[in-house]
């Protein structure tokens, strides 16, 4: 049985790095996930977005249990990741923090929500971290973040992506437009929309 969930969770895997590059809506729809998540890597965001998209804060069974006096609900599923630190794939479990329940004198995961009282110290702390100016407002200076993050990524990955984008949405591209696509899908999260929703939590 272990067997069989491990090679579930390998396609689990294999789709899901197919579907996330399958279409513009699918990738951002990833993104919003994954900036849920910031603190997983890439490979563990994809298995949790492939399992539960909508998760906000993801913990093992011991964190939830210990460190946070909830409990997991009864009937509650795993999301399964591949753990490959012991040189062979093994799987590993979490619980998003809607699987849970508090006990007595349970702690709430500190989900941070951008305000509008959080706009100036966010605005200078961006501004410094990356050199780029609050002045057109939040939302336009994350697009001009995002646009500079992605085209410092396909600068420094290009031979690799055009490598990868066979039955991605980026197949049948010249690498020109190839180039612009991939920039205009990576900075797509910064949008008016996904801004008024924008969670950050420490798990």
């Amino acid at each position: 049985m272990a067997n069989e969930n491990l090679q579930a969770a390998l396609q689990i895997a294999d789709n899901a790095a197919q579907q996330v590059t399958g279409s513009y809506q699918t990738w951002t729809a990833f993104l919003a996930t994954a900036g849920r998540l910031y603190k997983y890597p890439f490979p563990e965001q994809l298995m949790i977005y492939a399992q539960r998209p909508d998760a906000t804060a993801c913990a093992e069974y011991d964190f939830w249990n210990q460190r946070m006096r909830r409990y997991i609900r009864r009937g509650s599923r795993g999301i399964a990741l591949i753990d490959n630190s012991r040189g062979r794939p093994v799987l590993r479990y979490v619980f998003d923090v809607s699987d849970t329940g508090r006990m007595d004198n349970g702690l709430n995961p500190n989900l941070w929500q951008y305000r509008e009282e959080h706009r100036d110290a966010v605005t200078a702390a961006l501004e410094e971290r990356f050199d780029v100016s609050g002045e057109s407002g939040f939302t336009g200076q994350l697009e001009k973040i995002a646009a500079q993050l992605a085209n410092e990524y396909w600068n420094d990955h290009r031979e690799d992506i055009l490598h990868i984008i066979d039955g991605s949405f980026l197949e049948g591209y010249d690498e020109l437009n190839t180039g612009a696509a991939f920039r205009s899908a990576a900075t797509s999260w910064a949008t008016p929309t996904s801004v008024s929703r924008w969670t950050r939590t420490p798990m």
